[in-house]
C-alpha cells in the first residue's frame, strides 16, 4: 500500500521545482545575452531578423497545414 505524500513532502518537491525554474530561467536569459552579443558582433542584425521572420512564417504555414 503506497503511502501518501505528507505536507512536508509537497512542498519540498514544489520548492524543488521553484528553485529549478529559477535557474532555467537564468540559463535562458544569460543564452539570449550571449545569442544577442554574438549577432551584434557580426554586425547582421538586420539579417539575422529577417531569417528570423521567414523561419517564423514557414512554422505558420505548417502548422495552417
Amino acid at each position: 500500500m503506497k503511502k501518501k505524500p505528507t505536507k512536508k513532502d509537497i512542498e519540498l518537491v514544489v520548492s524543488n521545482i521553484i528553485r529549478n525554474m529559477e535557474m532555467l530561467n537564468e540559463r535562458v536569459n544569460a543564452l539570449d545575452n550571449v545569442f544577442g552579443a554574438y549577432i551584434k558582433h557580426k554586425k547582421d542584425e538586420k539579417g539575422f531578423q529577417k531569417y528570423m521572420k521567414k523561419q517564423i512564417e514557414l512554422a505558420n504555414d505548417k502548422r495552417d497545414k
